[in-house]
């Protein structure tokens, strides 16, 4: 992946991340837009597990914009989570 710092996207709706991929394009956002559809997948990828734990292939995110009313794990859940991490 790229030098520039990677965007994480927590969004379950296929409509929603091809609308977002599409902002990006057009305000010409370079950064890398890393795309996850589940609380679950989101929690691994911030901790580096499972198929996350390259993180030359899978950076840490500076921003991450995430979905608040996800089906299983709500947005709002994983936001407790990322808070509850140790620095």
């Amino acid at each position: 992946m790229s030098q520039a710092a990677a965007f994480l996207l927590v969004e379950d709706n296929d409509d929603d991340i091809a609308l977002m991929k599409r902002a990006f394009e057009k305000c010409r956002v370079l950064n890398p837009l890393v795309v996850v559809q589940s609380g679950v997948q989101a929690m691994a990828y911030l901790e580096g597990s499972g198929r996350y734990r390259n993180r030359q292939e899978f950076p840490l995110p500076r921003i991450v914009l995430l979905d608040f009313k996800m089906p299983g794990m709500t947005g709002l859940e994983v936001l407790k989570w990322i808070r509850e991490q140790r620095a």
